[in-house]
């Protein structure tokens, strides 16, 4: 077996220029690192050593690309390959800033904050309190479930409600919560920011996300925000200045037509697109000690950038990668522990191995290939057929190809505020949501929770009416006696195991033989393995002794399972 992966790198999160060694596990006995440098592949021999092969180079530049040349082939990011490969199946290493220490393979908790929990009722909006595109908002009683006009409809969670539900989410095991936007806006998921300095009052203010950020620090725990950069909502100041006046200063700031229309976030025109060519754009949301990503840094440990593919340049995403690497750095400048990471919805590893972000949610190499596997359906609702060797297919593939500090930053996830709630998408299959869960805390990176999914919520729509958005942002229902009890103590195991296991929290990954119709892997790390099974359909597998970490007893020879997490003892 040859292997190589983030626990073979010392050290792991190394600066630019540091030499770093770079360990092989392999039978070889003899090779040589090949990597680029100003155009050329440069190589060094191999030293053997306990258990492989070894080397020490410096890391010239970042992203660093380099692979090993065997007696049997070229080995790189996706394997052995007889010829040498292109760049892209190269391993690719980042120098510093990376990834801080912390966030590798962290168990998040995503929180919605009007649908949580209400913690002061006086800070709730009053029905028909303001008017949003001509239309008076909504004021709902918590029972209620959410209907088609989302951003009008407030249930009047705020930031205390959280700050009241720190033990629930402290004995779940959760280590980073992270909010949806917090600031100023007329609507109730806030992605329509008006005031980037301003934390929304009917949240609690400012005072609340303090209290809230103390808390967490007491616990240990750790608070990342959705940063809205790549557009401001139409009642901004700056955009209404700019709307108004040609002649403006924030004029610049966005893209307006010749015919007298201006470019918005997916065509939406009450969220107008900045345009970072702008020098206002640049000081006011990058440079500036008061940019928003900067200011709140004394209240959070880092940030999640919305539509993060889609921020740059003149209405589009030219020089996108430019400017997610500013904003990151901007961040870490203000708070050198802090973590960013973006949306991106599609294809992460371009803008990753540019060196931008932390990390991203993983949309395209994660949840959506797990759910059409598990659903038969996509994530716009149309019928799909993706079978198991596919699904794998895809999550290693994805994996094999992001640069190996970022592996374990990932937020991976099954359910957000933006797409259907898994429980709803398998038609409410208790058994086939804990095995996407068992699947989500087995693979590597920091495995996310969406707020309910830990307790069976779903969504009020009937199957027929294919959304997430509004009806996936129901509110909590802290009456306890609508838990699923079940569902929640599965999850509080599978937080428990990831925290604790060395090869499921920062573990590579490994391909693992199983039967038709199962998908399976192997998490390795120091020696050690951890087998993952998923059989939806139930399989009968053949093991040596060892031990099912979900239910702590031995197991060997024949067992019948639809998921297990298996640690051989031999």
């Amino acid at each position: 077996m040859n292997h190589h992966d983030l626990e073979h790198v010392h050290p792991p999160l190394p600066q630019l220029g540091e030499e770093v060694e770079l360990f092989l596990e392999t039978p070889a006995r003899e090779g040589l690192l090949l990597y680029e440098k100003d155009g050329e592949l440069h190589k060094k021999p191999l030293e053997r050593a306990q258990g492989g092969l070894r080397v020490r180079v410096a890391v010239h530049a970042s992203p660093f690309r380099y692979l090993f040349r065997l007696p049997q082939g070229f080995l790189g990011s996706h394997g052995l390959e007889k010829t040498l490969p292109r760049y892209d199946r190269f391993f690719h290493l980042l120098a510093g800033p990376l990834p801080p220490a912390w966030a590798l393979g962290a168990v998040y908790y995503q929180i919605f904050p009007d649908r949580f929990r209400q913690g002061r009722p006086e800070l709730a909006p009053k029905e028909g309190a303001w008017r949003l595109l001509g239309r008076p908002i909504r004021r709902k009683a918590w029972h209620e479930p959410p209907g088609p006009e989302g951003a009008w409809e407030f249930y009047g969670g705020d930031l205390y409600g959280v700050l009241e539900a720190l033990p629930h989410l402290e004995a779940l095991g959760v280590e980073v919560l992270y909010l949806t936007p917090i600031f100023q806006s007329p609507s109730s998921h806030r992605y329509d920011t008006e005031d980037y300095l301003r934390v929304d009052p009917h949240l609690g203010g400012e005072e609340a996300l303090a209290a809230l950020y103390r808390a967490l620090e007491a616990r240990g725990m750790r608070l990342i925000l959705d940063g809205v950069f790549n557009h401001v909502g139409a009642t901004h100041p700056w955009f209404q200045r700019a709307l108004k006046d040609p002649q403006s200063p924030e004029r610049g700031m966005f893209t307006f037509y010749p015919e007298g229309t201006y470019a918005s976030f997916w065509g939406v025109k009450s969220m107008p697109k900045l345009d970072y060519a702008s020098p206002l754009t640049q000081e006011r949301f990058v440079w500036g000690k008061e940019a928003p990503i900067r200011h709140w840094m004394g209240y959070a440990h880092g940030w999640r950038l919305d539509v993060a593919h889609s921020l740059g340049e003149g209405g589009t995403n030219r020089k996108n990668a430019r400017w997610l690497r500013a904003l990151a750095r901007a961040a870490k400048e203000a708070r050198p522990d802090a973590l960013v990471i973006g949306e991106l919805s599609y294809d992460t590893i371009p803008t990753l191995r540019a060196h931008t972000l932390d990390g991203a949610m993983h949309y395209a190499g994660f949840a959506h290939p797990v759910m059409e596997w598990l659903s038969g359906q996509d994530v716009h609702g149309e019928r799909v057929s993706v079978e198991a060797q596919a699904a794998w297919a895809a999550l290693w593939d994805h994996y094999q190809a992001l640069p190996l500090q970022v592996r374990h930053a990932m937020y991976t996830l099954l359910s957000s505020h933006d797409i259907p709630r898994a429980l709803w998408r398998l038609g409410g299959d208790v058994e086939r949501f804990k095995l996407a869960y068992a699947l989500l805390f087995a693979f590597p990176g920091s495995p996310a929770i969406y707020y309910g999914d830990e307790i069976g919520l779903s969504q009020p729509n009937p199957p027929t009416e294919w959304r997430g958005d509004p009806y996936c942002r129901a509110p909590f229902p802290w009456d306890e006696g609508a838990w699923n009890r079940e569902v929640l103590a599965f999850l509080k195991r599978l937080v428990r195991l990831k925290k604790t296991h060395p090869a499921l929290r920062l573990g590579g990954l490994l391909p693992l033989e199983a039967p038709p119709g199962v998908l399976a892997f192997r998490r390795r790390h120091g020696g050690k393995e951890v087998w993952a099974y998923f059989a939806p359909q139930g399989v009968r597998l053949r093991l040596p002794r060892g031990v099912d970490l979900l239910s702590g007893e031995e197991v060997f020879g024949e067992v019948e399972v639809h998921h297990l997490l298996f640690q051989p003892l031999d």
